[in-house]
């Protein structure tokens, strides 16, 4: 850049200067021409004097120092001399010309007039010139240097954000999936070769969802810094903790008190959670745990990380916000898990699934409806009940196919009840969050919906409060869908979830089931009968039926019937019937 800025200067300099110069040279003649031509008449009448004063007209022109009229012979008639202590700086740098104005009269050369001038101003004009080139060119440059450098600070910035990011997680600040995938497998080899031992400990934060959804994303990221806070206190020099993705964090520690450090840093950061949650959050942050040993539980980083993931799945199961180690014991349930999962899969194809149906009353003992259960009877294992395989389904993702064999079911059951002359109630269907994740499964779910056909008239949907709520923020809500196509919706275990006004007014349900924990004891129970009421107002203010699960006793019973529940269910009433038993209750009242 500097080099191409100084060649153009010279080539910029070099061709002003043989401007100039020509301008000087042109400028020069133009005023000896005039002189000379004014200087005719003195020349041929040989007047000294009127010559004199004509030469003296070249004051007037800086450069020129000399000036002479010459007669023809050689003889000078007259000369200008400008007055002088000698050249100055710039004429005795510069050249010297000189120049002959021939005078004429009538055709005839009658004088010579002989101009002797310095290149002064031309070099003082060049000089100027030189000097504002460079004057531009240190004000290019230092601008060049100044841009120059920021851009290459800007460059090695990105360049150390880049490298920073390939191994950190950008929110937290923590190692990154890839970096700790590194570090574990060398802890591994390090263990099986050396006998070191790591600890591998597996974090997750409990109800993350609902932090985001209650409180907002801002809140839910300051919540996964300030647990990555945490991790870092609580670890020692060394061990490493890593941002897995989402609310998944990990922690490997090494040496050979890992497992006395991985107890402290679970119990603590369980206990400091807990303080900070009762001080500070009105929503509370909780995490579940799981660990395994290096390399007793597993060789290889694969084998760290499920088994790890295990004793996690398993705190969770044990009601969250705990530890679990894992065992060779829980492997194995894990492992029967597994191999339950794949025969729930194959008894979703074969036709294995059942439903039971366990009837909903009104006041007067009449069945209203029927809320369908999912039924498996294992080829080998015998019945499994629901609280055993719902949860496989709805982690594995079979849960969307066991909900299409589910409303398959239903189809064949009400087109039994039709052939056996009964008049069918409608089936109430349970849809699964995981139902509505994937367009995929939303289309296939509203595709069967119509190829069956299941009408309005045959079934209803039941929806917990966070599926339902989650889903109206939905731009394509298959609630909104399904409300448009006639189909009736109700809000089941109401009063565990969000239990918002506004979503009730948005999303006008049909029905509200009230949870079994506000109906057992609504009897004796003042708190219960007070919130049972209060539930049952707000649903008929808003053209909302009610409907109380869970009723086990007679008392119960009539106490909800007084506190205006429309509809009732419960294994007091009824227990789940087979297709065929529930044919006799459709046939009138219950005995």
């Amino acid at each position: 850049m500097v080099v191409a800025m100084l060649w153009s200067a010279a080539l910029l300099s070099v061709m002003g200067f043989f401007y100039l110069s020509h301008r000087h040279a042109q400028s020069l003649r133009v005023h000896a021409e005039i002189v000379g031509h004014s200087a005719t008449a003195a020349a041929v009448f040989d007047s000294e004097h009127d010559a004199q004063d004509l030469l003296r007209a070249f004051s007037s022109v800086p450069d020129v120092d000399l000036a002479r009229l010459r007669r023809p012979d050689g003889s000078v008639l007259a000369e200008y001399r400008r007055p002088g202590a000698g050249p100055s700086l710039w004429q005795r740098v510069g050249r010297v010309q000189r120049l002959a104005v021939p005078v004429r009269a009538n055709g005839q050369t009658v004088a010579w007039l002989d101009v002797q001038a310095q290149e002064g101003e031309l070099w003082s004009t060049m000089a100027a010139l030189m000097a504002s080139l460079a004057a531009v060119m240190l004000v290019a440059t230092t601008f060049t240097h100044l841009v120059s450098h920021r851009m290459r600070a800007a460059v090695r910035s990105a360049e150390d954000r880049t490298r920073f990011l390939a191994h950190h997680d950008e929110l937290t600040g923590l190692a990154n999936r890839a970096r700790f995938g590194t570090a574990l497998a060398q802890a591994v080899a390090t263990a099986r070769h050396h006998g070191t031992p790591a600890r591998l400990l597996c974090v997750d934060v409990d109800d993350f969802k609902q932090i985001n959804d209650t409180r907002g994303h801002a809140a839910g990221d300051q919540a996964l810094r300030d647990l990555a806070d945490l991790l870092r206190q609580l670890v020692r020099e060394g061990d490493l903790v890593a941002r897995l993705g989402g609310d998944e964090f990990a922690v490997l520690l090494t040496g050979p008190h890992c497992d006395g450090a991985s107890e402290r840093v679970s119990s603590e950061l369980i206990a400091r959670l807990r303080a900070l949650s009762h001080a500070q959050s009105p929503c509370p942050l909780r995490v579940s745990m799981g660990g395994c040993r290096i390399p007793d539980d597993a060789r290889t980083p694969d084998e760290a990380m499920q088994c790890a993931d295990m004793a996690l799945y398993e705190a969770k199961r044990a009601g969250k916000g705990t530890a679990v180690a894992y065992t060779p014991a829980l492997g194995e349930l894990q492992r029967d898990r597994q191999r339950l999962q794949q025969d729930l899969h194959a008894g979703i194809h074969r036709g294995q699934i059942e439903l039971a149906y366990q009837p909903v009353f009104d006041a007067a003992g009449q069945v209203r409806s029927v809320e369908a259960l999912a039924r498996w009877t294992h080829p080998t294992r015998g019945a499994i009940g629901p609280a055993e395989f719902i949860p496989i389904a709805e982690e594995s993702g079979l849960i969307v196919e066991l909900t299409l064999a589910c409303m398959a079911r239903a189809r064949a059951d009400i087109d039994a009840w039709r052939a056996a002359g009964r008049q069918p109630v409608p089936v109430a269907l349970n849809i699964s969050s995981r139902l509505l994740l994937r367009d995929t499964d939303r289309a296939r779910f509203l595709g069967e919906l119509q190829t069956l056909p299941l009408s309005p008239h045959e079934v209803e949907f039941e929806l917990t409060e966070s599926v339902l709520f989650d889903d109206l923020d939905n731009p394509d809500s298959i609630l909104v869908r399904l409300q448009a196509m006639g189909y009736g919706l109700a809000i089941d275990d109401f009063g565990t979830g969000y239990s918002s006004l506004a979503y009730l007014r948005r999303i006008r349900c049909r029905k509200i089931k009230i949870d079994r924990l506000f109906v057992a004891g609504v009897a004796t129970d003042r708190d219960n009968a007070l919130m049972v009421e209060s539930i049952v107002r707000v649903a008929h203010s808003l053209d909302m039926q009610v409907v109380a699960e869970g009723v086990e006793h007679a008392a119960d019973r009539d106490r909800l019937v007084q506190l205006g529940c429309d509809l009732l269910q419960g294994f007091g009433l009824c227990e789940p019937q087979t297709p065929q038993a529930l044919g006799r209750w459709l046939a009138g009242p219950t005995p």
